[in-house]
């Protein structure tokens, strides 16, 4: 099994259970505890878990897999970023939106909005919830395999379903956001459908607010430069928000 492999079966199984001890890990992959902990120690480098004696823990500042509780974070600047992205959408368009807390907020803001005849497609269960009683949207669900404690929809099956699906404009989430690293995520199935998805929209939107710019997830979506818009929130420094603006990408900070 390879490394990427290995590292992925650590985060999977963290964020079922909070804890996993090496020794348990090794005997799942027939692989040496050795090899385990160096995977567990690069993952605690990247910051995405935290090493202890025997194992590892989710660090705390990783809320990646607490969908109700980063519901909660961050909820007026999440709001203000789905306003902002609002205004891109008009009557009539074909909608991409992606799973994740801040895409959430778009499906909200739509049900208050005056935005008519609206074909949105989306990999969120969570989105799919809040819209699907509303006579002014058709919705159109990818399918796949669900992480159920991120209401996602991912996996060979999506990333098929996809190929005939095209989008005027497209919101996706992110993970972590910088100009090195670019746009990153936390789950490789999921950024592959992103990845794909964002090839097949007219218009990508990235949504971040100011926190994601203080880390980066594991796995790449995208380059900054293949962004189109990036949405962000009024807490930004200035001087960063220039610095993405350098690479051609319009900059909206919502406020």
């Amino acid at each position: 099994m390879e490394i990427i492999q290995r590292q992925k079966y650590i985060l999977e199984q963290l964020s079922k259970n909070q804890n996993i001890r090496i020794s348990d890990i090794s005997d799942q992959l027939h692989i040496s505890r050795e090899t385990i902990r160096k995977d567990i120690y690069t993952l605690d480098n990247q910051g995405l878990v935290h090493a202890i004696r025997g194992g590892a823990t989710l660090p705390e500042s990783i809320s990646e897999t607490r969908y109700g509780k980063r519901q909660h974070e961050e909820v007026d600047e999440k709001k203000a970023i789905a306003q902002s992205a609002l205004g891109l959408i008009h009557d009539g368009d074909s909608i991409f939106i992606d799973y994740g807390t801040t895409a959430f907020q778009i499906a909200e803001a739509l049900k208050h909005s005056n935005l008519r005849n609206l074909t949105i497609t989306t990999t969120s269960s969570f989105v799919v919830s809040a819209l699907q009683f509303n006579k002014d949207i058709q919705m159109v669900v990818l399918g796949g395999s669900m992480r159920t404690s991120e209401g996602s929809l991912s996996g060979p099956i999506t990333l098929a379903n996809i190929h005939n699906i095209y989008a005027d404009i497209g919101f996706f989430g992110c993970g972590g956001i910088s100009l090195q690293a670019g746009i990153t995520n936390h789950y490789v199935e999921e950024v592959e459908v992103s990845k794909k998805m964002m090839t097949h929209c007219r218009t990508t939107v990235v949504l971040a607010d100011s926190t994601k710019f203080k880390k980066n997830a594991m796995y790449k979506t995208a380059s900054i430069s293949n962004v189109d818009v990036l949405i962000i929130d009024s807490n930004i420094d200035k001087k960063i928000a220039n610095q993405f603006r350098t690479e051609s990408t319009s900059v909206i900070i919502s406020h």
